[in-house]
């Protein structure tokens, strides 16, 4: 008999995607809806019996309930969910058996769990490769006799599951790491050596053919990470999540209606990396990705699963959304606006009752969040007047800016030389907060032996080492919190609203190809570790190793702009620049769906008329491409990256900022105002369209003028309200962000 692990031969996942595409197995029940219909059941556990507690898996589920209702059609009362002290084990297994008998042969399921993961030895011979069996803890795990729920209950119930489709995340970890943050901590606990319990488990199983394993080749299994690293929970937007549930979420929201697994893992990886550029970490969990490679491309959520609900057919609005309510002082409340980030300094488009399409250029109104209170959100509209019907949607535009302020805790240490290294800091810092345990921090800093280490928020990656003969570490420290701070900055300039899907990777760093096992199920590593070069010396051939080149992909006709945040904080335009040939993507024009080079060759004579080659600092560049579809907001990207290039390095003993932040200020308040209007340029710079194929302009919008609250908006004769000049072509935007480690 074939035996299929639901925890992958060879892997200790951490977090598992699991994608049934069999449409049924035989002796399974008989379903409970002919047509169909969208069944879900979330776990999340915080407060645990007998095991340390996490802070993150509540609103891990609050969120996946969010977006698979809003996003993803899934009706409310199809969803149950167990959280805390409702999460024993004997209520999970409960509710796993339930779903397994309830779904049926056309039916669409979901499950989730976030809490602590484990092993323990094992006793049925099937774990070949290291003798362990993978574990979830139930609320109630590991007090008095009370067992794990084995990878082997969970196989034997899930395989007489014959739902069409059974989508299942498991956001634990098992490698039984620990972390030395307050704010920051694995979801793992040491193996349960209570063999005995288990040994009585096993041997009390029935032996019968009656269940059916599940089949390796009906699945997609995706791991958050490899055996060896750490599953994390932690502050993301104001919120503890787990990391890859988080960025699971942020996936799973953009993604279009037919995405593949492979584009949801490049959506969770582009999230991992902005995470990992907050909080300064060298590197984050891989996610992997296994399947049979003919399913890699295949939908996720079957487009063609509409599912009739009552005689009417639900179709996925294309963005997860919240409720708006007005309130007095015309002002409005996003309705558990927390949910899906909306922290203070967020910005939302506003689209009327009903909406499901959410396209750019059709919003009413677009607010910036200025409190929370509770899980709502308090938004101010940026133009005056407005009406906006109680009912309405609101979409992300702009996430959150980063505080003023970067968090830093000083880890316990000797009161003297606490004192001395809180002056040091503050001398040569204008902009780090000193938090204590009450808060999240960043950054941690400790010493040890005769030298002060940066650590990564978890404590366990070490950012920088100074030593403590002097005071100059000082400066060396504000030059690598000035970086992250900067970096940081970039990073809000992003667009969870946008059509438009791009890519971008170092050529340096090979796709990797998928590697087929003897089971003929293909393995894809996401690549969260960035690229590394070498500073080119004068006389060096410029090869992969010291000179930059990337390739780039985006969904629609745009115009790119590429920015790199340095090592010492410093901001620079890398593209268009100054020595670009005329012919070589003009104005940083690419078409749709093209994989471009830039430059084109590391060659002498290239095409593109530069090189990007690296020269000191040493140290960690973040590079930031952004896709526009039309001109002007490239130029916008453009003309403020360059009003303060290189004015951002350190300056005499403190590290300055604050232009940085002045001017992305400025920038986001441009942006804002491109989810109102199109504006139309007489020359054409939407690319493959020419003049005579625009819309005619409003009269009271100058033709090719920049946006402005004024200009976008006209009032409505009748009613006097602010209304939006509706278009057929409104710009769109997007990014993308790579990372380069550069050493001598």
């Amino acid at each position: 008999m074939i035996r299929s692990r639901l925890f992958s031969a060879g892997l200790l996942p951490l977090f598992i995607l699991w994608f049934v595409w069999s449409t049924g197995l035989a002796g399974a029940t008989a379903p409970t809806d002919s047509q169909g219909t969208k069944r879900a059941l979330l776990i999340g556990i915080n407060k645990y019996k007998a095991v340390p507690k996490l802070q993150g898996s509540l609103n891990d589920i609050e969120t996946m309930r969010h977006v698979l209702v809003t996003r993803w059609g899934f009706p409310e009362g199809n969803i149950a969910i167990l959280t805390d002290e409702q999460a024993t084990r004997a209520n999970m297994l409960a509710a796993f058996e339930q779903l397994a008998q309830r779904a049926g042969p056309q039916d669409m399921v979901y499950i989730h769990y976030s809490g602590h993961g484990s092993q323990v030895e094992d006793l049925s011979g099937d774990e070949a490769d290291d003798h362990l069996d993978e574990t979830l803890i139930s609320q109630d795990g590991r007090s008095g006799d009370v067992r794990d729920i084995t990878d082997d209950e969970l196989d034997a119930i899930f395989s007489t599951m014959r739902a069409k489709s059974a989508f299942i995340v498991l956001d634990s970890c098992h490698s039984g790491t620990a972390t030395r943050s307050l704010d920051i901590r694995t979801r793992s606990i040491p193996p349960d050596t209570r063999l005995d319990l288990y040994k009585t488990a096993e041997a009390a199983k029935p032996r019968t053919r009656a269940i059916v394993p599940v089949v390796a080749s009906r699945y997609v299994l995706m791991t958050g990470a490899a055996s060896h690293q750490e599953a994390l929970d932690g502050p993301v937007e104001g919120r503890y999540h787990g990391f890859f549930t988080y960025s699971l979420s942020k996936s799973l929201s953009q993604a279009g209606p037919g995405a593949s697994p492979r584009e949801i893992l490049a959506g969770v990886e582009r999230e991992l990396k902005r995470i990992q550029t907050h909080f300064g970490r060298a590197s984050m969990p891989e996610p992997q990705l296994e399947a049979p490679p003919d399913l890699l491309e295949k939908s996720l959520f079957s487009p063609s699963a509409t599912i009739p609900q009552g005689g009417s057919t639900t179709h996925p609005a294309r963005l997860p959304w919240l409720e708006v309510r007005p309130t007095d002082g015309g002002l409005v409340t996003l309705i558990q606006g927390q949910l899906l980030g909306a922290g203070p300094g967020s910005t939302w488009a506003i689209y009327p009752p009903g909406e499901m399409k959410f396209s750019p250029g059709r919003a009413v109104a677009v607010v910036t969040v200025t409190q929370i209170t509770g899980q709502d959100s308090v938004a101010k509209p940026h133009q005056p007047h407005v009406t906006i019907q109680p009912g309405s949607r609101a979409v992300a535009l702009l996430p959150s800016p980063p505080g003023e302020k970067v968090p830093l805790r000083i880890l316990p240490m000797p009161t003297e030389q606490r004192k001395h290294i809180e002056e040091v800091l503050t001398r040569n810092l204008n902009n780090i907060e000193l938090v204590g345990t009450d808060k999240p921090a960043r950054f941690l800093v400790d010493t040890e032996a005769k030298n002060l280490r940066l650590l990564a928020a978890d404590g366990l990656h070490i950012l920088a080492t100074f030593p403590l003969d002097n005071d100059r570490w000082g400066a060396g420290l504000a030059v690598t919190v000035s970086r992250s701070a900067n970096a940081s900055e970039l990073l809000t300039l992003d667009n969870p609203s946008s059509q438009i899907k791009i890519h971008a990777r170092v050529i340096t760093a090979a796709s990797r190809r998928p590697a087929v096992g003897n089971r003929g199920i293909a393995v894809v590593a996401a690549d969260t570790q960035p690229a590394r070069y070498r500073i080119r010396r004068s006389g060096d051939p410029r090869t992969q190793r010291n000179s930059l080149q990337l390739e780039i992909r985006a969904t629609a006709d745009s115009y790119l702009t590429i920015v790199d945040v340095d090592s010492e904080g410093g901001m620079n335009l890398l593209f268009p620049n100054q020595y670009q040939q005329t012919n070589f993507y003009p104005d940083g024009r690419i078409l749709a769906n093209k994989t471009v080079k830039i430059p084109d060759s590391l060659q002498a004579g290239n095409k593109a008329g530069f090189y990007w080659d690296y020269s000191p600092p040493k140290g960690t560049d973040t590079i930031r491409v952004f896709s526009s579809t039309d001109l002007h907001t490239a130029q916008l990207f453009r003309q403020q990256i360059q009003s303060f290039q290189g004015t951002t390095r350190p300056s005499g003993n403190q590290t300055a900022t604050r232009s940085v932040s002045a001017v992305l200020k400025t920038l986001r308040e441009e942006l804002t105002t491109r989810g109102i209007i199109t504006v139309a340029d007489a020359t054409s710079h939407v690319p493959d369209q020419s003049a005579a194929d625009l819309p005619s302009p409003n009269p009271e919008v100058p033709f090719a003028a920049p946006p402005s609250t004024e200009s976008a908006l006209i009032q409505n004769t009748s009613g006097g309200d602010v209304v939006p000049i509706p278009s057929a072509n409104a710009p769109d935007w997007t990014a993308t962000t790579v990372t380069v480690i550069i050493s001598d």
